[in-house]
C-alpha cells in the first residue's frame, strides 16, 4: 500500500518575503578620551555662563554616552581682594550712562569699575554797597569746573574717589603756607574706601572732614546758589587723614549713622613738615523715619514719605595754625590756638518742603603767640582767637506741577566767650530754582542783604548800609 503522506505542521505565522535594505549606521558618540594612568586628570574648565541662557551658578552638564558624566560647573564665587589674580586680562567689559551717575565703564564680574563725572557752574554775580562813595561791582566768572573720577578696584569693596578743580576760584585755596603765597593745586579729593563691613568703613586721604552737613553737602547739589554765611565762617573744609563710618549703623534701615576721624589739621593739600597738633571729630546722625537723601538740598522728588534727619557734631583741633582752625589766613604773630568746635543740624524733606538748619560753636583757648616781629623788628602783638557762634535757617518750596522751587534763608554770626576777632555778620535773602534736568541741569537766581558790624552804628544801622548782592547761575553736571 502507498504511504500516505504525512500532513505537515501549519506554521504559526507566514513570514514576509525577504528584501535587502540598507539602513545607515546611527552615529556613534566617541568616547571620552581615558587619561593615562601615569598623568593626573586635568580639573575640566567650567564652560562659559554666557554661551547659555542658563545662569552660572546653576547650569547642569548633560551626562554623555557608556556613564560618563562631566563635573558640574564650579559655583560663581563673589570677587574679592583676596582671589584676584595678578597678570589678568579680560575684554568683558560693559559701559553705561545714567543721568545722575555719569559715565561707568565696569567689568562684569564686578572687580573694577570707572565712573566718570564732570561739572562746570556759570556764574553772574552783582553787588551794589548802600554806603556813600562805594560802586557797584559786579563779576561773569567759572565758579566751578570740576571732573570727578571713581570706582573700585580688585573688589567692589575697595573703592577710590578723585575729585579735580580747574575754575580759577576752585584753584585759590584760602590755606595760606607760611610764606603767605597761596597753594594752587586743582586735587580737592583723593581717597580710598574699604566698605566690607557695614558698621565699619574706612576712608583714608584727603577728603572733606564730616562736621557740618551743609559743608560735606555737594556744592552740586544745593537749593540756592551758594552755601550760608555761617558754613563759610564755621566749616572745617577738608584735610587728610583717617576716617571710620557707617551709613547704617547696626542695619536699621539707615536710621543711624556715625563718622569718627583724625585728621591734620592743616587742611587740604598741605605737606609741609609741622608740629604733632591733630583735629579730632566725631560726629552722629539719627533719621527717625529711615533713609532717605539727606545729602541733597531740596525735595524736588516730592517725597510722598517725610524724612527727618538730626545730627550733632564735635571736633577738637589741638594747635591750629589757621585763624579758623583748619581754613584761614594765618595770625599775623604766627601762632597757634586750641579750639572746641561744634555743631547741631537738621534736615526735613515731604511733599516738595524742604527745611535745613544748623547751629555752630567755636571756642579757643590757649592762644599761643608764634614770636613774630614786624619791619621794625617789633614783636607783633596776638591777636585774639576767632571765636563765636552760628546759626541759619533754610526754607524751600517746590511749586505743584512745575519743576521751580521758591526758597529763603537767613543766618547770623556773632562774636561769643569774651574777646574775639570775629565780627558780628547777617545775611538775608531769597531765590528761585528752575530744575531743567534735576540738579543736573538747573537755573538759580538769589537775592541777599549782607551786613556786619563794620557798616554802622548799630546792628539797624548796619543793615540799612549793607550790600545788596544778586546772583545767577546756570549749572551742568553730568
Amino acid at each position: 500500500m502507498p504511504e500516505e503522506p504525512v500532513p505537515e505542521e501549519p506554521m504559526p505565522f507566514e513570514p514576509a518575503p525577504f528584501e535587502p535594505t540598507l539602513v545607515e549606521p546611527a552615529p556613534v558618540e566617541p568616547l571620552p578620551e581615558e587619561p593615562a594612568p601615569a598623568k593626573p586628570t586635568p580639573e575640566p574648565t567650567p564652560p562659559d555662563p554666557s554661551s547659555s541662557t542658563a545662569p552660572a551658578e546653576t547650569q547642569a552638564i548633560a551626562p554623555v554616552a557608556h556613564g560618563y558624566q562631566r563635573p558640574p560647573a564650579v559655583a560663581k564665587t563673589e570677587a574679592t581682594v583676596w582671589n584676584a589674580k595678578l597678570g589678568d586680562e579680560s575684554d568683558d567689559f560693559q559701559s553705561k550712562y545714567k543721568i545722575g551717575k555719569g559715565w561707568t565703564l565696569s567689568s562684569k564680574d564686578g572687580r573694577f569699575s570707572l565712573q566718570l563725572r564732570g561739572r562746570i557752574q556759570f556764574r553772574y554775580d552783582l553787588e551794589h554797597p548802600n554806603r556813600p562813595m562805594t560802586d557797584t561791582q559786579s563779576s561773569l566768572q567759572i565758579r566751578r569746573a570740576r571732573v570727578v573720577l571713581m570706582g573700585n578696584v580688585f573688589s567692589p569693596h575697595v573703592k577710590y574717589h578723585f575729585q579735580f578743580g580747574f575754575s580759577p576760584r576752585d584753584m585759590q585755596n584760602d590755606l595760606p603756607n607760611e610764606q603767605g603765597s597761596i597753594r594752587r593745586n586743582p586735587l580737592r579729593d583723593a581717597r580710598l574706601e574699604f566698605d566690607r563691613l557695614r558698621d565699619f568703613t574706612v576712608w583714608m586721604g584727603q577728603t572733606k572732614v564730616p562736621f557740618s552737613r551743609q559743608r560735606v553737602v555737594s556744592s552740586a547739589n544745593m537749593n540756592m546758589v551758594d552755601r550760608s554765611i555761617v558754613s563759610a565762617e564755621f566749616n572745617l573744609d577738608r584735610d587728610i587723614g583717617v576716617l571710620a563710618m557707617s551709613k547704617d549703623l547696626f542695619g536699621l534701615g539707615g536710621r543711624l549713622a556715625y563718622y569718627a576721624g583724625v585728621f591734620m589739621g592743616e587742611g587740604r593739600n598741605a605737606f609741609e613738615l609741622s608740629d604733632h597738633g591733630l583735629l579730632y571729630t566725631g560726629r552722629v546722625e539719627v533719621l527717625p523715619f529711615g533713609k532717605f537723601d539727606d545729602y541733597t538740598e531740596g525735595d524736588i522728588a516730592r517725597s510722598k514719605k517725610p524724612g527727618l534727619s538730626l545730627a550733632a557734631a564735635y571736633a577738637y583741633q589741638d594747635r591750629a595754625h589757621a585763624a579758623r582752625g583748619n581754613v584761614g589766613d594765618l595770625p599775623a604773630d604766627g601762632g597757634t590756638t586750641n579750639f572746641h568746635h561744634a555743631n547741631a543740624d537738621i534736615m526735613f524733606k515731604w511733599y516738595g518742603v524742604s527745611f535745613t538748619s544748623a547751629m555752630h560753636m567755636r571756642r579757643g583757648f590757649d592762644r599761643r603767640s608764634g614770636g613774630l616781629l614786624d619791619d621794625m623788628g617789633v614783636p607783633i602783638p596776638t591777636a585774639a582767637a576767632r571765636q563765636g557762634l552760628g546759626w541759619f535757617g533754610q526754607l524751600g518750596w517746590l511749586l505743584p506741577k512745575i519743576p521751580v522751587e521758591v526758597v529763603g534763608r537767613y543766618g547770623l554770626v556773632r562774636q561769643a566767650f569774651g574777646t574775639s576777632s570775629l565780627h558780628d555778620s547777617d545775611e538775608v535773602g531769597g531765590g528761585l530754582n528752575w530744575y531743567i534736568v534735576g540738579h543736573e541741569l538747573k537755573l538759580q537766581l538769589d537775592y541777599f542783604r549782607l551786613w556786619d558790624d563794620t557798616m554802622g552804628i548799630s546792628r539797624t544801622d548796619a543793615a540799612l548800609h549793607g550790600t545788596d548782592r544778586v546772583r545767577v547761575q546756570l549749572q551742568l553736571h553730568f
